[in-house]
């Protein structure tokens, strides 16, 4: 499977930190961001990739584009590949662990994220079908065990996926891309229910947030404990540019 990161021209020093973090896992492929401040909004509406009216940040929009941009170059491939964000931090076994785990799962499989910010709950189905669970997390514990974390041979399974934050590290299969593209674009500002916050009602501002509208429809998974950390803020979350 090939990797890639999203990393943004301007900002090359965080790239620089995502390789030398993870260099226990080679021949990543930067994927230059798109930059949400630099480009023309209307050539994305005309092109149906967002919606007339949709609220993103230039930042939300130009990362959703980038991640978009992957899913198509994925489908057209004809091969599952993984996605990192450039603030992801690997574990030391996440090679052989990730194989390990797309090999176990359906032949059908869409999606598993490999971790999520951990600002927010993560909701999966700990009995499929039977029994949901709903798992919150402590974010400055996370931030604080990511050095750890980064030589730790982790052993994790995969449960179906409802809803979570974040996507820092996943991997897509080619039908999973397909999936995504006809549901999430045009990129809009929609209402998405959160079960996990008391059915509270939130309207969607990123990719990821339109994508927690469609999991539980498509071949989605998780992995508990994760094979990818974040030390994503909620400060930074909450004021993307």
């Amino acid at each position: 499977m090939k990797h890639y990161v999203i990393s943004l021209a301007r900002t090359p020093e965080r790239l620089e930190r995502f390789h030398r973090v993870n260099q226990h896992v080679p021949d990543i492929i930067h994927a230059p961001g798109i930059d949400g401040k630099a480009m023309n909004r209307q050539d994305a509406i005309q092109a149906g990739l967002l919606a007339d009216g949709c609220q993103f940040t230039a930042g939300a929009v130009g990362s959703g584009l980038t991640h978009v941009g992957l899913w198509g170059t994925i489908a057209r491939s004809g091969e599952a590949a993984n996605i990192f964000e450039d603030d992801a931090f690997l574990c030391q076994n996440f090679e052989r662990k990730s194989h390990q785990i797309i090999d176990s799962l359906p032949e059908d499989w869409d999606i598993i994220l490999w971790g999520q910010n951990s600002d927010a709950p993560l909701h999966y189905e700990v009995l499929p079908g039977q029994t949901d669970c709903f798992a919150h997390f402590s974010q400055e514990d996370v931030r604080r065990g990511i050095e750890g974390f980064r030589t730790q041979q982790v052993d994790t399974l995969p449960f179906r996926l409802k809803q979570t934050f974040g996507i820092c590290g996943y991997a897509l299969s080619p039908r999973g891309a397909v999936s995504l593209m006809k549901r999430c674009l045009p990129m809009s500002t929609l209402p998405v229910n959160y079960p996990s916050l008391g059915n509270r009602v939130l309207m969607s501002s990123s990719i990821d947030h339109i994508m927690n509208r469609h999991y539980a429809d498509m071949k989605a998974y998780c992995c508990v404990p994760p094979l990818v950390l974040t030390d994503n803020m909620t400060s930074r979350s909450l004021n993307r540019d």
